[in-house]
């Protein structure tokens, strides 16, 4: 019973601050009974030691603690940050404390009543096709690093591949031959995404001729590898994407995940379905899939007022 693991923590918490342990205890359940990705694991454990550090400058006890208090918590602080980020912090406090309630070590959730501010959906960055291409053909392929970087934007533009899904890939996940490939995305889901000529012909020319000397007579279990053979990090793709971008002067800034809304819309422009769409991208609920309707709408209307003689 996790109650009696807490009894002594409870003592804790009624003083003026909250333990590391009892926030780690509360990111394993996040991981274990949410299956939250390891990325928002990690925001919220950063939200609630800030919480942590508000409560002991304030000497505000947590068993005090009251809707007004925790309102101004996110507001203290929170000018530079955006509406999303209070959003996020209101969503860790408020499981948080119905944590707390639910294994008596406190009483009352003073959270139950707090709302997040409503945030204007605005539409991702979506590169043209015309675009796309260019950013592909932007890395020198003469060079194993080169072939490295066109294999992942092939990849990334070819499977929708979050950054961090991409980094994760195994040498095995990778099934080159069959044109598809084994993600283990949020929540540790598991699916199987296929990709195309290009990327396949990217892929094995990367495996055949580039990782090898990347790795540098050592031995890697992922599929991507740095210049010193290590496992690319996700600031490493972040970067060789906005330096690839950079070189076609790119109007918005251009992220993997860019790569990933394009991937999306690109495909419903051409006729697949929403739920196709939503397998593809490993997403749980449809209604998160939904956004790239309201894109490729405002792909229409854009060629319409170009081409109709009466826009």
């Amino acid at each position: 019973m996790l109650f009696g693991l807490y009894k002594d923590l409870s003592q804790r918490i009624s003083l003026k601050t909250l333990s590391n342990e009892i926030i780690d205890k509360f990111c394993v359940i996040l991981s274990l009974e949410m299956g939250l990705s390891e990325n928002t694991i990690n925001a919220y454990r950063s939200d609630l030691i800030d919480f942590r550090n508000w409560l002991r400058k304030s000497s505000t006890p947590v068993d005090s603690l009251d809707k007004k208090a925790l309102e101004q918590f996110l507001r203290d602080g929170c000018d530079a940050l955006r509406t999303s980020t209070v959003n996020r912090r209101v969503s860790a406090v408020k499981k948080f404390f119905s944590w707390l309630v639910r294994e008596k070590i406190i009483e009352d959730n003073p959270s139950i009543f707090l709302k997040g501010s409503k945030t204007e959906q605005k539409l991702a960055v979506v590169l043209s096709e015309q675009q796309m291409l260019c950013l592909l053909e932007g890395p020198n392929t003469k060079t194993p690093l080169g072939i490295r970087d066109r294999a992942i934007l092939e990849l990334l533009y070819a499977s929708g591949l979050r950054v961090s899904e991409l980094i994760g890939l195994k040498f095995t996940d990778c099934l080159i031959q069959e044109r598809a490939i084994l993600v283990c995305g949020k929540g540790n889901k598991e699916r199987i995404v296929p990709f195309g000529e290009d990327a396949f012909y990217w892929l094995k020319k990367y495996v055949a001729k580039s990782r090898y000397l990347l790795l540098k007579k050592t031995s890697s279990l992922f599929l991507f590898v740095g210049i010193r053979g290590k496992k690319m990090s996700r600031q490493s793709v972040w970067k060789l994407i906005r330096m690839y971008s950079s070189q076609i002067r790119l109007k918005d800034p251009c992220t993997p995940h860019t790569l990933r809304h394009t991937f999306a819309t690109h495909l419903l422009n051409n006729g697949a379905d929403l739920r196709s769409i939503q397998l593809l991208l490993g997403h749980t609920d449809i209604s998160t899939t939904q956004i790239y309707t309201r894109m490729a709408t405002k792909h229409l209307k854009q060629i319409y007022e170009k081409h109709h003689p009466r826009a």
